[in-house]
């Protein structure tokens, strides 16, 4: 590097502010939650965002809000102009969410940008267009009270931050969150979304935080809602503990800022439960207490006391597990290991203890994904000549373990592990090779919104898994409303009810990223779900009961272990028991 090379040098106006978008605005979701922020604070009622291609060709979002005067519009659209702090002191008790003077900004800095707005009270309002940063006209214009932002090409002028840009539909997604996000916290707002014509999610106006999970989350699980207070903290939180669920999902919000932070996730561990769900945490406490001022996108905050914040989401959150259920915290999150294979299964065959040194991810090991070779051999334990010999039921022992005298010797069956076993393997049955078939409802179900969001984005694989829909936009659509109308029919998810099957297969989708495996994340999850059916470890087992549960036990697969490992059978050979005895 030469001595001119290496010289300080100030940067270019132009280069400098794409910097300075760059820290702000990183894709459309980026540009989308800045704008929806200033819609909120302009206290508006019925926000709406179109968009093209996810939001990469075009982004709208337009509010009913207080609107910005035509003499201001210029001014809105540079660096550090801001209606909401004037001094070094209104930085330390900010109560918006934006503040800084860098959103409009920073989106006109890597965009072509149209922001058409009229304060309430004035009889006119304006249109600016800017490209690239640069103011290209401005004119009084006569437009609706509240304000309109019409973001196209998004990053025209940086290619290379273009480029890393995901698919549209990936873009899409990432919106709707942050839409949805946001209608939790500010229930009162209504928040349309249109993509490519289509409308994709209309939510919000709704009394409170109770209905607007409602519409996302379902009646079909149960939900917690808790609270807790002290040392001028007070938090809300929300937890929906879905069935099968193998992740955490905390959204949290400080003062109605959606935020990422260490305290609320660690002081949710912290619980003596398993916190696999989804976790809404509202945090509200005085605007001196916490410095929104830490990051460049706002999505982190530090607080002056963490530990009245950690012991607060703490509380609530213990008392949400302890009185809506959950999982048992002494096992749930265990890794269990399948038992080895033995070739003679009624040599005393006992499971060896399962190994807790290792976390699983999920309420059920993955281990039977993984041992096919394991599956293979226990298919033959049960020779075929002694199937419909006389074994005899004798009853239950110790809290409900089925007893079988077997021409072999004795058995102890878990009536739990085995259904579990029986019920999982026909899921897998029916889904395999992908021949499922559907089952048209006889009562058509209407899909609540954001359930419709993802029906739509996933039309297609849920198509393949055999579920039908009809939306608005459709032509057979009589009702103007999203419907379920087909589901497949698969063996052992007979109590499973329509929307739960398919709010299952969503989730499997979302969270399989690879298109490959997604089928087996769904029917996993499928046949997780379907374990709750199983018969409950105590129920009185009849006679005929017992020795069907035992024959269909037999024709598994993999009879000797329940789906997350734990044993279904212990056998005492008849010969082992005779030299015990000393016979």
């Amino acid at each position: 590097m030469s001595e001119k090379d290496g010289a300080i040098k100030k940067l270019d106006a132009s280069v400098a502010s794409r910097i300075a978008a760059g820290e702000v605005i990183e894709r459309p979701v980026s540009a989308a939650k800045e704008l929806l922020e200033n819609s909120i604070d302009a206290k508006s009622g019925d926000i709406r965002i179109t968009l093209l291609q996810g939001g990469k060709a075009s982004l709208v979002v337009e509010d009913d809000g207080t609107g910005i005067a035509y003499s201001e519009l210029p001014l809105a659209a540079e660096r550090y102009a801001t209606s909401k702090i004037s001094d070094l002191a209104d930085l330390e008790r900010v109560r918006t969410l934006g503040y800084r003077g860098e959103a409009l900004s920073s989106i006109a800095a890597v965009s072509r940008m149209e922001l058409r707005s009229r304060r309430d009270g004035e009889s006119s309002g304006g249109v600016l267009t800017l490209e690239g940063g640069r103011v290209a006209s401005c004119a009084e214009v006569p437009c609706p009270r509240g304000t309109r932002v019409q973001v196209d090409d998004l990053f025209f002028n940086l290619p290379a931050r273009r480029k890393f840009l995901k698919t549209a539909s990936s873009e899409l997604k990432r919106i709707i969150q942050v839409v949805q996000d946001y209608a939790v916290v500010n229930p009162g707002v209504r928040f349309r979304v249109t993509n490519d014509g289509k409308k994709l999610l209309d939510i919000g106006d709704a009394p409170d935080t109770d209905d607007v999970l409602r519409s996302l989350w379902g009646d079909e699980n149960r939900s917690v809602r808790a609270a807790s207070q002290g040392d001028g903290v007070s938090v809300a939180l929300w937890w929906n503990g879905l069935p099968g669920s193998h992740r955490v999902n905390v959204t949290a919000f400080v003062n109605g800022r959606r935020v990422q932070d260490a305290t609320v996730r660690a002081a949710l561990n912290a619980t003596d439960a398993s916190i696999y769900g989804e976790w809404i945490v509202m945090i509200s406490l005085p605007p001196e207490d916490v410095d929104v001022n830490i990051h460049p996108a706002k999505a982190e905050v530090r607080f002056r006391k963490t530990g009245p914040i950690f012991e607060a989401v703490r509380r609530a959150a213990q008392h949400a597990l302890t009185s809506g259920g959950g999982f048992n915290g002494s096992s749930a999150g265990q890794h269990m290991e399948l038992p080895a294979p033995r070739l003679d299964p009624w040599e005393n065959y006992v499971p060896p203890a399962p190994d807790f040194g290792k976390k699983n991810n999920g309420i059920f090991s993955n281990v039977p994904r993984e041992t096919a070779s394991v599956v293979q051999t226990e298919r033959n334990l049960f020779p075929e000549s002694e199937l419909g010999s006389v074994r005899k039921y004798l009853g239950q022992a110790q809290g409900g373990y089925l007893v079988f005298d077997d021409p072999r010797g004795l058995c102890l069956l878990d009536a739990h592990a085995a259904h579990e076993r029986i019920l999982y393997e026909e899921i897998e049955d029916s889904f395999r090779g992908r021949n499922v078939l559907s089952q048209a409802l006889l009562s058509p179900q209407e899909l609540p919104p954001a359930v419709a969001v993802s029906a739509r984005l996933y039309r297609e694989e849920l198509a393949g898994m055999g579920f039908a829909f009809v939306f608005p936009d459709d032509e057979r659509a009589e009702s103007g409303l999203p419907e379920l109308v087909s589901v497949p029919v698969l063996r052992g998810l007979g109590r499973l009810s329509p929307l739960e099957m398919l709010r299952s297969a969503i989730k499997g989708i979302e969270e399989e990223t690879d298109p490959s495996k997604r089928d087996r994340e769904v029917w996993w999850r499928w046949a997780r779900t379907a374990c709750r059916d199983a018969i409950k470890l105590g129920t009185t087992v009849e006679r005929d009961e017992a020795l069907d549960l035992f024959e269909r036990l037999e024709k598994c697969r993999a009879p000797y272990s329940c789906p997350h490992g734990r044993p279904t059978t212990i056998f005492l050979a008849g010969e082992k028991l005779k030299s015990w005895f000393e016979r």
